[in-house]
């Protein structure tokens, strides 16, 4: 899928805004994250990131646990993040 290019900027507005908080590795990581994930489940990019940001999982997991989840591949990420949102009640 596709994002369209309002889409990926109102995206990396609200990345930029986080920037203060995290370096900027983990912040491409971030996005690597919420890309995937858009595209994986046909959703836009910021939905995704208001889910992720919503439920917890990008600020209690995907960024203090950026140093183990970086090494994996992308597939296992992907699974990883899809199964803690539905753990939390965030997706079906």
């Amino acid at each position: 899928m596709l994002h369209s290019c309002t889409t990926i900027r109102l995206f990396c507005l609200n990345l930029q805004k986080m920037k203060s908080l995290m370096q900027d590795y983990q912040l491409d990581f971030v996005t690597y994250c919420v890309g995937n994930l858009a595209d994986r489940l046909q959703m836009s990019a910021g939905k995704v990131y208001k889910m992720l940001r919503s439920s917890g999982v990008l600020n209690g997991y995907i960024i203090p646990c950026y140093d183990v989840l970086h090494s994996f591949g992308k597939d296992y990420i992907t699974d990883d993040l899809i199964a803690i949102l539905k753990k939390k009640g965030a997706l079906q």
